[in-house]
């Protein structure tokens, strides 16, 4: 996974009127497919985004996946679901939510040092919560 500024999402997503933070939330799930192996592919991702209503339900069913995406990948343990999902409710999401998120991520570090059996080992021991054969 890539790390970036937590900073630079919020204040690049601002100075853009939030088009990077859809471009943010696009790579983001991209890479998460690709490390993880499970979830809508990243264009299946953005069509969902674009729709509007659905989009709502999908944004908070994302920041519940990505928790345990993360998690899986390496990152500290504690479920923030929550913290993120009330936090978006009052409006903070592209201000303090996906910094957060970019924050838990870039504690993971870098995971493409993992061999191919490392990878595949975790996979296995995860499947079942991912749906991942």
């Amino acid at each position: 996974m890539k790390e970036r500024k937590p900073a630079m999402i919020a204040l690049l997503g601002i100075c853009t009127l939030f088009i990077y933070t859809i471009i943010w939330w696009y790579k983001v799930q991209k890479e998460l497919k690709d490390e993880v192996g499970s979830g809508i592919m990243a264009v299946g991702h953005l069509c969902i985004m674009l729709v509007p209503i659905v989009n709502i339900g999908y944004y908070f069913y994302w920041i519940a996946t990505v928790d345990n995406h993360i998690a899986f990948l390496g990152a500290p343990q504690g479920n923030r679901a929550w913290a993120y999902i009330l936090l978006s409710l009052i409006g903070l999401g592209p201000f303090i939510v996906f910094p957060m998120i970019q924050a838990k991520i870039n504690s993971i570090g870098t995971t493409s040092s993992a061999t191919p059996l490392e990878k595949t080992e975790r996979t296995n021991k995860y499947s079942k919560y991912f749906n991942v054969k």
